[in-house]
């Protein structure tokens, strides 16, 4: 991996940022509802196309170097109603989910928790080994769960009821969003902004575009991508990896963390973190 490898050492050093496409983007996003702040720590909202409902990841009180029990999966209806606040119980920092058939996967700290997408109650914990910090999950078309460890360069693919590393990389820079696509994975890095398309059989990546610092969520609308910055940022990204900025909340101190997606509606949902409420948005 020579190119990812002096890729990575040059944004480390600063020589490579971002550059935003001065053009109109193909796409804006206009607010359409905002839910109440009974959440706690929102990290991620997933759209339950079987149950037509938002599923979203509580954190509550982070804590990274002890499980604490006292994460939870809200639901909420796709207005943005608290349906049941308390759904899934006994997580300690969940965040990223994906559903494969009748099971939610959830990241949660060091294990990728299996939830019954029915009932709300833990199946089983899959121990990601010498994890730190899971953060996002995607489902790929073939049903394998892929999962990051921002704070350990880790990625990690589930299939046929096991766990495993897939890899291993500091030059991945802090991976925190993953995509699955149906011949590569989309990583995107909190360290510098990079993203990354990864391919699956030879686990050699290459930079495809540059959002900021903290990047977060990715998603797809059509052919273009939208890639979430924690610290309060969303980005169109087009295929060929022109990047135009849609929102910037910095200031008000809004975070926008793992946002989930509607395509019948077209709409963004994205979760505020320390504001406890999810905003959604229509794509035009």
């Amino acid at each position: 991996m020579k190119t990812s490898f002096f890729l990575a050492s040059a944004l480390l050093m600063g020589s490579i940022t971002a550059v935003y496409s001065q053009d109109s983007s193909p796409l804006s996003l206009t607010q359409v509802w905002q839910s109440d702040t009974t959440l706690r720590t929102p990290e991620s909202v997933y759209y339950d196309a079987q149950n037509k409902r938002l599923l979203v990841a509580n954190i509550n009180k982070m804590n990274v170097d002890a499980p604490d029990g006292d994460g939870f999966i809200s639901v909420l209806t796709t207005d943005g109603k608290i349906k049941t606040l308390e759904w899934a119980k006994g997580l300690n920092d969940p965040k990223g989910m994906g559903v494969v058939k009748n099971s939610l996967f959830v990241a949660d700290l060091k294990d990728l928790v299996e939830i019954d997408l029915k009932s709300g109650k833990i199946i089983k914990r899959h121990a990601a080994p010498n994890a730190v910090m899971l953060n996002d999950v995607s489902v790929s078309p073939k049903g394998e769960v892929f999962a990051s460890d921002s704070r350990g360069h880790k990625l990690y693919r589930y299939a046929d009821g096991k766990l495993e590393l897939f890899l291993d990389d500091p030059n991945l820079q802090a991976p925190n969003g993953v995509f699955a696509e149906k011949d590569y994975l989309i990583v995107a890095s909190a360290g510098t902004g990079n993203l990354w398309k990864l391919d699956y059989n030879t686990k050699k990546y290459e930079s495809w575009a540059m959002t900021n610092k903290t990047a977060d969520g990715i998603l797809r609308h059509g052919d273009n991508y939208l890639i979430s910055c924690w610290h309060g940022e969303i980005y169109c990204v087009s295929p060929s990896g022109k990047t135009w900025k849609l929102i910037d909340s910095k200031d008000a101190k809004i975070n926008t963390a793992d946002f989930g997606y509607i395509p019948q509606q077209k709409k963004v949902l994205v979760p505020n973190f320390y504001k406890n409420m999810v905003t959604a948005y229509e794509i035009k």
